[in-house]
């Protein structure tokens, strides 16, 4: 018998039916845990949990309306790329339960028992005995997996198929397989539909198949599991890859420390020791050097490059957070078994059980060991808590007081802390069904168009996202400035962490905010910088005391500068509108600035934008975008650069019933992808709605538009 064939039967010994039981067991306990953990934490969703919650609410909202292709083109939140979607079409099903933020976390149990599956398999394979089971507690048991287990994030789910992908790769034997080939093809497509990183960790498996495609005896299976890739993989890439790329790039560069200053990209291997358990990144990366104590070591290699290739390419990229390498990872614990004596692992695979145990009851108490250059930690405690927060009452508080004459209201957080911030209110605006309260961020001009404040009065939240809110409170609470004549408290609610939550509604002035009607500036510059103007005039009109607005100004404008867009030949109407003089005392320049708290409808009577206006426009707002050339014809033509990747697209522009505007997109090249129309598809096409929303919350009435001349013409002149 060969080498090669006795390998292979040992490494197909069943594995024993003790070690399926204990790690049935293992899983049983990680139940129980997470039961009690779901019952006795009662704090919302931070950050990202919230986002993930609301998008499959979204994606459960569009699939009750019968909008079946929606989850190929679900609109990103803003600031975050789009996420494929599977995990949301999973997480969509926890709306029907009273708890779906908690009960979101008994996916992570189901993706636990995935991983831990492939993971057992993938362990006896190199070591057909018991220490397979070693290496599930080792692994599931570390605090970073512990910590995925009780956060309704995606990580795990793709350490769990990035698990499974690589046990149907061993199993493959290099796609000399039929049924392993096609199983690792399914394998990723499911892992890539979950997370597009998923790829990451894969990178053997692109070698081996770069291998396979020269061999004719492999040709064929591995063609077909690249076939079946393709086709899982193409519709959504294609329709999400414009939105997808520029995001991704920007999203990479939160918090960025690029990998070669200092010891940055040495920083997971510091925090090994913390986030998977000294014991396992003692066994493990001693285990990963000495891979001749595995058996098969015509494969051995494979989990070794799982590991490294994985840590090089997320020590690479600057946002670096463990949860994002812990897909990477597993190899840690198959390897931990190799060189080491039986007794031994099983001893740390007890302190390992005896850690996660710990972390959410904290028995014992956590402590450090200085070794210099890493970050040695044992038995980190995260454990639940009854905590309310608040936000519901605050919402419900807000809906109660809304104005019934109006379609909906924006209420202005100022705050981002873990448990109070823009995303989880988000979440509970639409989880507690309430139809008329949309939340909106603090801007340069706080909180303008805004029903309602609220004020994390004390303790705003970490010091590193609280950028401009600590102003903000300033303005809020400063006495003598405009805010306190615009709004007034109506509630407040102490929190757990000892700070206040206030509520703030707009007033009801009763006198005018300004004695006369007419106003001319030939130059116009407003305080915050973000408005300006070229003979500029206003005509405010009367004053309706009752509902403390303007029923019907006017305003005209040579040329207007908003936000870096330069507008010509301005003319439009508002209708109902309410304003707060900013500047100062209203007998000292209350024109010097302005806030506005509301307007039914914004009449578009004329308007121009040049091409250069536009092109000086984007470059502006966009950071790492240099645009070449901009064109106003048949359509709109952009080309340049974005992070030194070149670009090009063309879309037209309609008006439809005055209420909507709609871009078809006719070409897109990002780099050397191009794209036509037909590859991108109908679901590519963007309606910009005219009706009130959360940032424009009034009409916008637009009678005509046209092209021409390398401009954008709204209205006419000649309109009344």
């Amino acid at each position: 018998m060969s080498s090669k064939t006795s390998a292979g039967s040992r490494s197909s010994q069943p594995i024993p039916v003790w070690v399926l039981v204990g790690a049935c067991a293992f899983l049983l306990w990680q139940g129980i845990d997470l039961h009690r953990y779901v019952r006795t934490d009662t704090r919302p969703p931070a950050w990202d949990q919230a986002v993930h919650l609301e998008t499959a609410w979204d994606y459960r909202e569009a699939i009750r309306e019968g909008r079946w292709t929606a989850p190929l083109h679900m609109a990103p939140k803003p600031g975050m790329p789009p996420f494929p979607p599977f995990y949301y079409l999973a997480l969509m099903f926890t709306y029907g339960t009273s708890d779906p933020a908690g009960v979101a976390l008994w996916l992570n149990w189901i993706y636990l028992a995935i991983l831990c599956g492939a993971l057992l398999a993938i362990a006896h394979r190199f070591k057909p005995d018991g220490t397979a089971l070693a290496a599930v507690v080792l692994f599931a048991g570390a605090p970073a997996v512990q910590e995925a287990c009780h956060t309704q994030l995606m990580d795990l789910s793709v350490a769990a198929w990035a698990a499974v992908a690589y046990w149907a790769l061993l199993r493959s034997e290099r796609f000399s397989r039929w049924d392993g080939s096609a199983f690792f093809a399914l394998a990723y497509v499911v892992g890539m539909l979950h997370k597009w990183s998923f790829f990451s960790y894969l990178a053997p498996a692109y070698w081996i198949g770069l291998e396979a495609a020269f061999d004719p005896a492999r040709r064929k299976k591995v063609l077909a599991a690249g076939g079946i890739v393709l086709a899982g993989l193409g519709p959504w890439y294609l329709a999400n890859l414009p939105v997808l790329f520029p995001r991704l790039i920007e999203a990479s560069a939160d918090n960025a420390v690029v990998f070669w200053k200092g010891a940055a990209f040495f920083q997971y291997f510091k925090n090994l020791p913390a986030e998977m358990g000294p014991w396992l990144w003692l066994l493990g990366c001693v285990g990963l050097a000495m891979p001749f104590a595995a058996r098969r070591r015509d494969q051995v290699w494979i989990p070794a490059m799982w590991f490294l290739t994985s840590y090089v390419f997320w020590a690479i990229v600057p946002n670096r957070q463990m949860r994002f390498l812990l897909a990477g990872l597993p190899p840690l614990a198959i390897a931990a078994a190799w060189p080491w004596p039986r007794r031994w692992i099983w001893v740390f695979a007890g302190l390992q059980f005896l850690s996660a145990a710990n972390f959410t009851r904290a028995w014992i108490k956590p402590f450090s060991v200085p070794v210099p250059g890493l970050n040695v930690q044992f038995f980190p405690v995260q454990p639940p808590r009854g905590e309310d927060w608040k936000l519901a009452e605050v919402l419900r508080a807000a809906e109660r007081l809304h104005p019934p004459e109006r379609p909906f209201s924006n209420l202005t957080l100022v705050a981002n802390d873990a448990w109070f911030n823009g995303p989880n209110f988000n979440w509970a605006v639409k989880w507690l069904g309430l139809p008329h309260v949309r939340i909106r961020g603090v801007n340069r001009r706080l909180c303008e168009f805004s029903e309602f404040v609220a004020l994390k009065q004390g303790v705003l939240g970490p010091p590193g996202v609280i950028s401009g809110l600590p102003e903000a409170e300033a303005i809020i609470r400063n006495p003598k400035g405009w805010f306190p004549r615009a709004y007034a408290p109506v509630r407040q609610w102490g929190l757990p962490d000892g700070s206040v939550a206030v509520l703030y509604q707009q007033r009801r002035a009763k006198k005018a905010p300004f004695s006369g009607s007419e106003f001319a500036f030939p130059k116009y510059t407003a305080a915050t910088g973000a408005f300006s103007a070229r003979n500029l005039r206003i005509s405010l009109g009367g004053w309706d005391p009752a509902r403390a607005v303007y029923p019907s100004a006017s305003a005209t404008a040579d040329s207007v500068e908003l936000r870096g867009l330069t507008v010509e030949g301005l003319r439009v109407g508002l209708e109902d509108l309410r304003i707060v003089p900013a500047g100062g005392a209203p007998s000292r320049a209350p024109w010097a600035d302005v806030r506005l708290l509301r307007m039914e409808t914004l009449r578009v009577r004329h308007l121009e934008i040049t091409a250069a206006g536009l092109r000086k426009f984007l470059q502006k707002r966009v950071p790492g975008l240099l645009v070449s050339n901009v064109t106003l014809q048949d359509g709109i033509d952009v080309s340049g650069k974005f992070k030194s990747i070149p670009f090009s697209v063309s879309m037209e522009i309609s008006l439809a019933r005055r209420r909507e505007l709609v871009f078809v997109p006719r070409r897109l090249r990002v780099g050397p992808i191009s794209l036509g129309s037909r590859l991108l598809g109908p679901w590519a096409t963007l309606r910009v709605s005219l009706d009130p929303n959360p940032e424009t919350p009034f009409v916008i009435d637009i009678p005509r538009l046209k092209l021409a001349e390398n401009r954008l013409v709204i209205g006419s002149k000649d309109a009344p």
